[in-house]
C-alpha cells in the first residue's frame, strides 16, 4: 500500500512540476502580449522592460525581435540592429524575414544602402510575396546605384523581373499607386484600361 502511495505522490509531484513549467511558458506568453500592446501604444520603454524580464529560451527569437522593435522605437538603433541580427541567426523563418526587413529599414535610414539591399533581399527569401520588401529592395538598390557603389551594369531588381517576362508586378504597383486596385473584385485587371 505504501509503495503505491509513494508512486502516486511521485506522479502527482511530476504532474505539478510539468504544469508549473507550462504555466511559466503561458505566463511568458501573456507578458509578451502585454509588452506588444505597450509597444503598439508607443510606450516603448515600458515594453522593453517587460521583454527584458523574460528568460524562457523557447521565446528567445521572438523576444529578441520584439525587444529590437522597442529599442528602435526609442532611437537605440545600434542595440536594435544587434538584436535583429540575433533574431536572424536564431529565429524561425517568419521571425527571420521580419527581422531582416526591419534591419533593412535601419540600414537604409543610416545611409548604408548596400546593407539595406542585402537585408531586404534576405527578407524576400523568407517571404517572397512581401511587396513592401520588394519595393524597399528596389529603393535601396537605386540609392546604392546613385552613390555609385552598386555593381556596374547590373539592372535594378524590378528591371530584371521585367526582362524575365514579369511585367505584372509593375501593373500591380500602378494600380496600387492610383488607388484603382480593389481586393477580391473578381475582374481581370488586365482588361481595365482606366488605370493606364
Amino acid at each position: 500500500m505504501r509503495a503505491s502511495l509513494a508512486a502516486a505522490s511521485l506522479a502527482a509531484l511530476a504532474l505539478v512540476l510539468a504544469l508549473s513549467g507550462s504555466c511559466a511558458i503561458a505566463g511568458d506568453y501573456a507578458t509578451i502580449l502585454s509588452a506588444n500592446r505597450l509597444h503598439r501604444e508607443g510606450r516603448y520603454g515600458e515594453a522593453a522592460s517587460l521583454y527584458l524580464s523574460l528568460h524562457e529560451p523557447a521565446w528567445a527569437s521572438v523576444i529578441n525581435y520584439d525587444l529590437a522593435n522597442s529599442w528602435a522605437g526609442v532611437g537605440e538603433y545600434k542595440a536594435a540592429a544587434s538584436l535583429y541580427l540575433r533574431a536572424l541567426r536564431e529565429g524561425e523563418a517568419e521571425i527571420k524575414a521580419m527581422a531582416a526587413y526591419n534591419l533593412g529599414v535601419l540600414d537604409y535610414g543610416r545611409g548604408d544602402y548596400e546593407a539595406a539591399w542585402r537585408a531586404f533581399k534576405e527578407a524576400l527569401r523568407g517571404k517572397p510575396g512581401d511587396q513592401d520588401a520588394r519595393r524597399n529592395l528596389e529603393l535601396s538598390w537605386r540609392a546604392w546605384k546613385k552613390e555609385g557603389a552598386a555593381p556596374l551594369g547590373s539592372p535594378a531588381p524590378l528591371a530584371r523581373a521585367r526582362s524575365e517576362g514579369s511585367p505584372e508586378i509593375l501593373k500591380l504597383f500602378r494600380r496600387l499607386e492610383t488607388g484603382s486596385w480593389r481586393p477580391g473584385s473578381g475582374e481581370d485587371p488586365r482588361d481595365d484600361v482606366r488605370d493606364w
